[in-house]
């Protein structure tokens, strides 16, 4: 993940720990040239405070955390500018201006998405799914199409996802679901009326969870094994449409399968191709 994003969802931060992100972010140049102790002169904080925060990233030291800041400051600029992912379209503007507006909106949100991917988190998930014996998706909504576009690449080489749909197969999944399934739970900000129950009960019969969602406060953290977030710039309901969101999922969704698909590369490549082989004769 960005350093910048961590910074940003951190927040359990003292009030000289804040002093300090704040610094980082908005004085980055004089960041990267100072040491310990200057740092901390000009921040008014102590030394000790420099090293608390690396430690709440999970990061060795200043010299580590002055490397992954410059790693991922380019990235993180080209994220935060001035942008507007609700209305990115203007009511007077011509079809070759839509055009490249809906094309920075993507390029803004693969960005976005990007700099909040948790690599190890991604990782784990895919070798998750690989030991699963049943792999379930419960979502709602728009995101269902989404869940069925992963559960056809995953048949594509030979791995059945269920995906219910309705409210009662979804809890009639889970109340019947154990250690041997795995559940992806896709929720933005556990907005369903049935989110949280589900994942209580995947919980009490011990499935593990992988989540999707935003970056917003969601009660299904505190049940799942593993979260990847998506972009979350966008409103939930006051906007054109759900541009951002839709394409955010999509990226994780499809990272979440080529991860998987690395694991038994050739395997997969041959079994796909013959699948295809074996269709195109049976015609």
């Amino acid at each position: 993940m960005n350093i910048f994003n961590k910074l940003d969802q951190i927040v359990d931060l003292t009030d000289n720990e804040k002093i300090l992100v704040d610094y980082i972010k908005h004085h980055t140049d004089e960041f990267m040239k100072y040491n310990a102790s200057q740092i901390a002169q000009t921040c008014y904080v102590s030394m000790s405070t420099i090293y608390r925060l690396c430690h709440k990233l999970n990061i060795s030291g200043l010299s580590d955390l002055k490397l992954q800041v410059l790693a991922s400051r380019q990235d993180y600029l080209k994220e935060t500018d001035d942008f507007d992912y609700n209305y990115p379209i203007k009511q007077n503007e011509t079809q070759y201006q839509i055009a490249q507006k809906l094309q920075d909106v993507y390029e803004h949100t693969i960005n976005s998405t990007f700099n909040l991917l948790d690599l190890e988190q991604l990782r784990l998930s895919a070798s998750l799914l690989k030991k699963a014996q049943f792999i379930d998706i419960y979502t709602s909504a728009g995101n269902i199409y989404f869940a069925q576009n992963f559960k056809f690449q995953m048949q594509e080489i030979g791995v059945f996802v269920n995906v219910p749909v309705e409210d009662y197969q979804q809890n009639l999944t889970a109340v019947s679901s154990d250690a041997k399934h795995v559940a992806i739970i896709i929720s933005f900000g556990a907005r369903g009326v049935s989110s949280e129950h589900i994942a209580k009960l995947l919980k009490k019969n011990k499935t593990p969870i992988i989540l999707i969602t935003s970056t917003l406060e969601n009660p299904l953290e505190k049940y799942a094994q593993y979260i990847l977030y998506m972009s979350s710039y966008e409103d939930h309901y006051n906007k054109i449409s759900s541009f951002a969101t839709r394409l955010s999922l999509l990226y994780l969704l499809d990272c979440l399968y080529t991860c998987y698909f690395r694991l038994d590369y050739q395997k997969n490549i041959d079994k796909k191709l013959n699948y295809y082989e074996t269709m195109t004769r049976q015609k």
